[in-house]
């Protein structure tokens, strides 16, 4: 299995052959090189799926439809999706081929974090952005600047390479253990105990603003997307930034934080599934077109419609993609 987490630590002990206990503690059971093998073989078979599914996405959103301001969102994050899963095969592959690749390991999991640092991040834009389109959608229409997705993605790939170099440079090239652990854990704390409940609680606004309203409203496919999204990165992904905060903070479980490598695995996977089936469901049938399935799917001109007259209610006005 790919190293744990506290691998880009500066070493303190030699390096452990696979199978023995990596945990370092005594008293837990070593972990079985046969479960990590299997771990990795499931995991490269899912990446291998996974970019398949994201290189799509990338290819459809990219050249083949006309983007939205959210659709820009999605189109980074199936970059930094694929970015993830791409890293994880290459890992995947030097350790079922037994490679000795030394100092590579701390470069892997390096981008391995800022890929999904980076996902963390948009997500929880994403989140934000899409709450305030419904909570103030007047000022969402004509206040919003044009370009302001592209921006703020460009500067959430910006934030977590600056985090993760730091993190890369302070823990593996010129090693200092004491800064090099504070910063780990402040990373960690920013994904887990800032990012994550700020997606959860605008996701949770926006779900009640929309399902216990007095003003009814009629769901689109895109707030569909973005919901079972960010239900899927809170379930599989998070766990990751849970796992690595308790490995820093000396906390140490069996297969952690493989597993979370894992779940990660799974959710970026699964988000191309999520857009294709939620963009081919059409009267209980799922058409198989995938270009027509992604532009169903995030080019739906009207996410949330406001079903009130605006003759009888001034402020009947719904968000527009």
């Amino acid at each position: 299995m790919r190293p744990s987490a506290t691998a880009i630590l500066p070493p303190t002990t030699a390096t452990q052959a696979p199978g023995t206990n990596q945990s370092g503690t005594v008293g837990l059971p070593e972990p079985s090189y046969a479960v990590l093998k299997f771990m990795e073989s499931f995991c490269l078979l899912s990446a291998a799926c996974g970019m398949v599914g994201n290189g799509l996405v990338l290819w459809f959103l990219g050249l083949r439809i006309r983007r939205n301001h959210f659709s820009v969102y999605i189109l980074n994050l199936a970059a930094a999706d694929f970015g993830y899963l791409l890293c994880i095969a290459v890992e995947t592959v030097q350790y079922l081929m037994q490679f000795n690749v030394g100092v590579q390991f701390g470069i892997f999991l390096f981008l391995d974090l800022f890929m999904y640092g980076t996902g963390l991040y948009l997500l929880t834009a994403i989140s934000i952005e899409r709450c305030l389109s419904v909570l103030s959608p007047i000022w969402c229409r004509t206040h919003r600047p044009k370009h302001l997705s592209a921006v703020v993605s460009g500067l959430l790939w910006a934030l977590s390479l600056l985090l993760n170099t730091l993190g890369y440079v302070l823990c593996t090239v010129r090693p200092s253990p004491r800064v090099c652990r504070r910063l780990l854990i402040a990373i960690g704390a920013l994904d887990f105990l800032i990012c994550a409940p700020l997606m959860l609680l605008f996701s949770l606004t926006l779900f009640l603003r929309v399902r216990c309203s007095s003003q009814p409203f009629q769901t689109g496919r895109l707030f569909i997307v973005i919901m079972l999204t960010i239900l899927l990165f809170l379930i599989f992904a998070v766990p990751l930034s849970v796992l690595i905060l308790l490995d820093f903070l000396g906390h140490k479980f069996l297969y952690s934080p493989e597993i979370g490598f894992v779940l990660s695995c799974v959710n970026s996977t699964l988000n191309p599934v999520i857009y294709f089936l939620v963009g081919s469901y059409r009267d209980r049938k799922f058409r198989l077109t995938l270009r027509l399935a992604f532009q169903r799917a995030f080019q739906d001109s009207e996410g949330i419609v406001f079903l009130c007259s605006p003759w009888n209610d001034p402020h009947c006005l719904g968000p527009n993609e």
